[in-house]
């Protein structure tokens, strides 16, 4: 009886629904041939589906293409956006990269509506960005793929990153260039650490089937490499757990969410 249980668990240990992360791959171009790729229409349409349940009132957010019909807040996420407005004299202006169809701003909303301004923009892929601009866009939430131009324009203060920066191959240019902005908050929110000294791994992500079927090349990041590339323009407000608890066989990752703060210039 005991070794027919042991069988069992370790069966389940080792299912793909436990390790949503399989593999380690030498180059994004290697995994990204073993996976479906981010921009699989399988990922968008559920999006979409979800997302209109939020625009017409049967639902109040959607979070990773699941619809929510009960208020819950993204924490540490909405604390971090909090202390930026408040910094930022009760203004919101965000550059969120990789937001979905506006997942973060619908499900923090309603907290914010009693901010002095709120400027939310989603840079994302040009299907999103279509739908998104057909469908969402407002007064406070835009859509747009230019995220070149927007980075360097003055009025946006924040940047965002919330569960997407580990899918964006180009990370390490992108991260330099926000040092290079007038960007005076950057948030990494939801991002994959390693917990061992190793170099950052790039791994392929899989999604289960009650979610939406799909996999896409990640990265599983060594904190000392990131942080090399943020550190000297910005300096750590605060860094939190995440909330999610993914995981990669034989690889010990913790997810976490960390708020940056640019350095003053100093005064001689």
């Amino acid at each position: 009886m005991i070794s027919k249980i042991l069988i069992k668990l370790k069966i389940f240990f080792n299912h793909k629904s436990v390790f949503w992360f399989q593999g380690k791959y030498n180059s994004w171009a290697e995994a990204l041939s073993n996976a479906k790729g981010y921009s699989d229409l399988a990922i968008f349409e559920k999006v979409k589906n979800s997302v209109m349940k939020v625009k017409t009132g049967e639902a109040i957010f959607e979070r990773d293409s699941v619809a929510f019909d009960k208020q819950e807040f993204a924490y540490p996420l909405s604390l971090y956006l909090f202390y930026a407005s408040t910094a930022l004299q009760n203004e919101l202006t965000v550059l969120d990269f990789g937001g979905s169809l506006g997942s973060s701003y619908f499900q923090n909303r309603a907290l914010f509506s009693c901010l002095k301004q709120i400027r939310w923009h989603v840079i994302e892929q040009d299907h999103f960005v279509e739908f998104g601009k057909n469908e969402l866009e407002s007064k406070q939430l835009q859509f747009s793929n230019d995220f070149n131009t927007l980075l360097f324009d003055s009025n946006y203060r924040i940047a965002l990153f919330s569960a997407s920066l580990q899918y964006i191959e180009t990370w390490r240019q992108l991260l330099e260039d926000i040092s290079k902005s007038e960007i005076e908050f950057l948030i990494l929110d939801r991002i994959p650490i390693l917990k061992q000294s190793q170099n950052t791994i790039i791994t392929v992500q899989h999604v289960p089937s009650y979610i939406y079927e799909a996999s896409y090349p990640c990265y599983l990041f060594n904190q000392y490499e990131l942080e090399e590339l943020v550190l000297d323009s910005f300096d750590k407000v605060f860094e939190l757990p995440g909330m999610d608890n993914l995981k990669l066989k034989g690889i010990e990752v913790q997810y976490k969410s960390v708020l940056y703060r640019r350095k003053k210039a100093e005064k001689f």
